[in-house]
């Protein structure tokens, strides 16, 4: 099993999202500050959300990953939308984790795992105030491509900078409509 090491020495496990998780990861996301729940609500946390996000997951369409500490959910990021050439790359991290060099480890862990299936890039939104994403993102090699309108979990349209990192050379983003899949 992967595991990514925080800067305190925290060696977390990742594991990918199964039924069993749901509680863990409505609580996750229940336990995120207001402030951070305004960064990251990429959908609903209903049984029937996670119900069709996991089964996405278990039939290749998407690549959905958990972080983990032995009783909580930590982290919460994945690739939506994985069997296409450029899939859209999300994460969260739960406020207490944050500053431990988690988010780039976990960004890092996406990027690989779209590199080792040969995906021609990826791509992702976050909202244009947050700014430490940003230098994160840009660290990785992604460049701003523009905004969008994207659809929040908590259906909000939200404004968005809208970022890309190509795999291959020439790669292009897609056109798409800025919405979760399910």
């Amino acid at each position: 099993m992967a595991a990514l090491l925080a800067r305190n020495g925290t060696s977390l496990p990742i594991r990918p999202l199964t039924s069993a998780d749901f509680g863990a990861l409505t609580d996750f996301h229940a336990a995120l500050s207001p402030s951070t729940r305004s960064l990251f609500w990429p959908h609903a946390y209903d049984e029937p959300t996670l119900t069709r996000y996991a089964l996405r997951h278990a039939q290749g369409q998407d690549r959905i990953h958990l972080l983990c500490t032995s009783e909580t959910v930590v982290g919460y990021f994945f690739l939506w939308e994985f069997d296409h050439p450029v899939p859209l790359l999300g994460l969260g991290l739960a406020d207490a984790w944050q500053g431990q060099g988690l988010g780039a480890a976990m960004l890092q862990h996406l990027i690989a795992e779209a590199g080792a299936a040969r995906r021609d890039g990826v791509e992702l939104t976050t909202v244009t105030t947050n700014t430490r994403a940003l230098r994160l993102y840009a660290r990785a090699g992604f460049v701003r491509i523009g905004e969008v309108e994207n659809l929040a979990g908590d259906g909000r349209v939200v404004r968005e900078h809208r970022l890309f990192l190509p795999l291959k050379p020439d790669a292009r983003p897609p056109e798409r409509d800025f919405k979760p899949p399910v």
